[in-house]
């Protein structure tokens, strides 16, 4: 991201899509006293180390894993129709929205309903579970970081932290939810690609190149 974050402005706008690593990493609200170990145990496996990286993002401390969601859009977001593109710097909380928006609309094409949670970042079921989360920045004029939404993950590395800084939080996922409805499971490809969709769709240009 720092390197796509330090092209010409006039660069192309980019989407990363990736699956980390067990991975813990400290926002710029997070401590590392948030972290509560740095050892993952399960089932039938031998003890699993995880890395803990500190990084220049909204939020505060977060898990990733296999089977959780993350998306980097790399935007320059005075190029995006309003109101995200308001100059002259763009509107990073109407940005925020929109990323919360497109995992809520993912969500309920599978049949789960989420909600945002005003005050607190990311996706909600309810006051105490959360299912995504969400914790951005700009540099020189780019957004980077982003979203990361629980399809599938092990949601025992949670464990590990007080997630997003927040006691009493429950970390969940797209296919405990849906368990627990009766619900069939999408496979993590269809829900990536369902996500991609609602992020392009409201991630928008503005008229003819210039802002709308």
């Amino acid at each position: 991201m720092a390197s796509l974050a330090a092209r010409h402005p006039d660069a192309g706008d980019v989407l990363i899509s990736v699956q980390h690593p067990p991975t813990i990493t400290v926002g710029r609200r997070g401590a590392h006293g948030m972290i509560h170990a740095r050892s993952l145990d399960l089932p039938g496996r031998p003890p699993l180390h995880v890395d803990v990286h500190e990084v220049p993002r909204g939020g505060s401390v977060t898990w990733h894993a296999p089977g959780q969601l993350v998306v980097y859009p790399v935007l320059r977001l005075t190029r995006l129709a309003r109101p995200l593109g308001r100059p002259p710097l763009g509107d990073l909380p109407a940005y925020a929205r929109a990323l919360e928006r497109a995992m809520e609309a993912t969500c309920t094409a599978f049949g789960l309903a989420t909600r945002g949670r005003p005050g607190f970042a990311g996706l909600w079921l309810d006051e105490r579970r959360k299912i995504a989360s969400l914790g951005v920045a700009i540099q020189s004029g780019w957004t980077t970081h982003g979203i990361a939404l629980n399809v599938c993950p092990h949601l025992a590395g949670f464990d590990l932290i007080t997630p997003c800084g927040l006691d009493g939080v429950e970390m969940t996922s797209l296919w405990r939810e849906l368990d627990e409805l009766g619900l069939p499971r999408p496979p993590l490809e269809t829900v990536e690609a369902r996500l991609l969709d609602e992020l392009a769709a409201r991630l928008t240009l503005g008229v003819d190149g210039e802002l709308a």
